[in-house]
């Protein structure tokens, strides 16, 4: 059986185009999840590795979307082996994981993309350090409007827990503010 698996990030993007392609490449089953690739415990990871088989080809469209560290990447390989599942990405020239050739290219990918990924974090920390030593704002504005009124209401005698159901904010803005 041919058995894709997609996943995005966030709510934000879209598993249109992925799902698109692996239904155009005949996969009968696809397990979709918005989910981190941060996290190696993922619900439809997990029920795809469940649901695999002997003579199963699972078909991911990119190596990042199945696994972000080269550890993770290799454990999801030998568990489909295990099984006697095939593992093919399509960004690797569909090259079967699980051929000896395959398996040197898939190590060496993943332990590119978990590079790529450990850079991209240090880069954005690194920005961040930059603009607070710059004294700029970072995160959010605070809503002055929101506040003043939190501000009246307390002063009326209104409890803190009775504000926040009040203008619709959590709790927390509310003791924040007051403090």
């Amino acid at each position: 059986m041919l058995i894709g698996y997609a996943r995005v990030s966030s709510k934000e993007q879209s598993l249109d185009t992925q799902i698109k392609q692996l239904t155009d490449l005949g996969c009968e089953k696809i397990f979709q999840e918005n989910a981190s690739g941060n996290d190696s415990d993922r619900i439809q990871l997990n029920a795809m590795l469940e649901f695999s088989r002997e003579g199963d080809t699972i078909h991911v469209m990119k190596v990042d979307r199945l696994a972000r560290n080269t550890i993770d990447a290799l454990q999801i390989a030998d568990a489909l082996a295990q099984k006697g599942a095939g593992l093919v990405f399509h960004d690797l020239g569909n090259v079967d994981i699980n051929s000896d050739v395959g398996r040197v290219i898939y190590t060496t990918i993943s332990a590119f993309a978990e590079m790529e990924r450990k850079r991209i974090l240090q880069r954005c920390n690194e920005g961040r350090a930059r603009a607070r030593a710059e004294g700029r704002h970072l995160g959010r504005f605070p809503d002055k409007t929101l506040h003043n009124r939190i501000q009246e209401l307390a002063k009326q005698g209104m409890n803190k827990h009775r504000i926040s159901k009040e203008l619709g904010c959590s709790r927390t803005t509310v003791y924040k503010v007051l403090s």
